[in-house]
Order: structure tokens, then sequence, then C-alpha cells
């Protein structure tokens, strides 16, 4: 049994998938979305995560990644703040203030020697471009008469960056925050799984509250600002891209409304492919222009 749990494909995929049903379920049959409760118990899930891949927290912490765990606190705390605060303009601000200050505690070394390499300068496109992102996600709000796809929007941006950031990660040799941005990619499919299923009963898919919106997606912009800066072989414009399905979520309820077909069931799925695009752009082209990349039979 140890074995079978410590085997890197079941903490990295199976577990978690399993686990972001639970969340899911209690959402559909017990708790409305919006319940302390769940917010709670996707704190309790991602903490366990990070304690399971990075370990137990290091006082003071010094390394990036001993800096994580404290940076999911910080997100979870402020998730926990009340709802009136996690929307509208106030959530914006406080979503860039905290995606700004993480980049400040997780790089002011490589800052303070003010080098410009490409790496920098790529992990400071990626930082705004997240920065933008969150803030224009949190930002959002539910309309009068929900869509299909509303409730789809805020997980599948989160999950798209989380696929494409541990993607980039492995292929760039940071294997540690690869394998924690592919637990917290499966964690969010299966709340995804569970929903999507749901709509294709007829049913209403449960959308994420603010309070565990909030710390998911600061989990996915600490976690891919630290391989920015500081992971050399990740290829910079794949961390750049990787950023985008964010904008372009919380572009969908607008500019991109039009492109989304009538019918319900299939507006999600069309979203949500919207919003991986520039995922799978980032992917494709951290693929191609690996460092090893021959070895993955391209040249």
């Amino acid at each position: 049994m140890s074995a079978f749990l410590g085997n890197p494909m079941v903490t990295t995929a199976a577990l978690p998938l399993l686990l972001g049903l639970m969340p899911a379920l209690l959402a559909r049959f017990a708790f409305p979305a919006s319940s302390r409760i769940l917010s709670l118990l996707w704190a309790a899930l991602l903490l366990f995560f990070y304690l399971d891949i990075l370990g137990a927290p290091v006082v003071p912490p010094i390394a990036a990644s001993q800096k994580l765990i404290y940076l999911a606190f910080a997100g979870i705390v402020l998730g926990l703040l009340p709802e009136r605060v996690l929307t509208g303009r106030t959530a914006s601000v406080l979503a860039a203030a905290a995606i700004a200050a993480a980049i400040l505690w997780l790089g002011w070394r490589r800052i303070a020697s003010g080098s410009l390499d490409l790496q920098m300068v790529a992990a400071a496109i990626a930082g705004l471009l997240m920065i933008a992102g969150a803030a224009m996600l949190v930002h959002m709000r539910p309309g009068s008469s929900l869509s299909a796809e509303q409730s789809f929007l805020a997980p599948a941006a989160v999950l798209a960056v989380f696929v494409a950031g541990a993607i980039i990660s492995v292929l760039g040799a940071a294997i540690v925050t690869g394998q924690l941005l592919g637990s917290l990619a499966a964690l969010t499919g299966g709340w995804c799984l569970v929903q999507y299923v749901a709509s294709l009963r007829g049913g209403i898919a449960a959308g994420w509250s603010k309070g565990v919106e909030f710390p998911l997606l600061y989990a996915a912009a600490t976690i891919l600002i630290q391989v920015a800066l500081l992971a050399p072989k990740a290829n910079p414009v794949a961390l750049m891209l990787s950023p985008l399905p964010l904008i372009v979520a919380a572009l969908v309820p607008g500019p991109l409304q039009g492109l989304l077909p009538g019918a319900g069931p299939l507006r999600p799925l069309v979203a949500g492919l919207l919003i991986a695009i520039p995922a799978m752009l980032a992917v494709l082209t951290a693929i191609v222009w690996a460092p090893h990349g021959a070895a993955l039979g391209f040249s």
C-alpha cells in the first residue's frame, strides 16, 4: 500500500483527481458553493499537497521553494476575508498587490543584483501578465442570468495555468514545482469533471466561491512566478504565454461571447477551449524548444 501511494503517478494525478471530486460532490449535494466549509476543505487539500511535495515549513524560509508554502497560507488567509472584499475593484487591487509582493519576496535577490538577462525579462513579463489576468478574473461578477459557461471560467483558467506550468516546469528541469502544479491541476480537474457531468444531466454547475478561487489562483500565480524566476532551463516564451488563460477567461463574458455556441452543454466546452489555447501554445513551445528537445523527437 505504501509503495502504491508513493508512486509519483498516483500522488501527482490519480489521488488529487479523486480528492478533487470530494468538494465538487459536496457542493452538489450537501453545501452551497459559497459555504465556508467548502473553502476550508479546499484550503486543507491545497496544504496537503504542498506539505506532501515540498515538506514541512522551514523557519525562517531561505530557498524559494521553502517560501511557497508560506505564500499558500497567505492565499488561504486572503480567501477567508469577507466575500464583499473579494469582489469587484477591491479584489482586483488585493490580487495585484498580493502577487506583486510574492514576486518581490521570491526574487528579491535577483532583483537586487540588477541582472537583466532573458530569464529575468521573461519573469517580469510573466509576472505582469499574471497580475493583470488575476486582477481581471477576480473582478468578474456573475451576471443576473447565469450562463452555462459562467461557473467554469475561473476553474478552467486556473486549470489551464496549472497544466501549462506543470509541463513547462518538468521540461525546464524544475521537477518539484512541476509535480506540485500537476497535483493541483488534477485536483482542479476533479471539480470541473463533476460540474460538467452535472450540466450534461440538465443541472446547474456550481461555481467557485471567491474564497476558493482566490487561494487557488494565488497558488497558480506564485508557483509559476517561482519557476519563471528560478528555473533557468524553463522556456521563456512558454512562461510568458502561460498566464494568458486568465485574461482570456475574463474576456469570455465580453468580447469573446460571440464565439460561443447557443447550445448550453457546448458553451462550457468551447469556452474551455478558448481559455486553453494559450496554454496549449505554451506547452507546444516548451516541448519544441526544450533543452533536450532532440530526445523528445524534435531537433
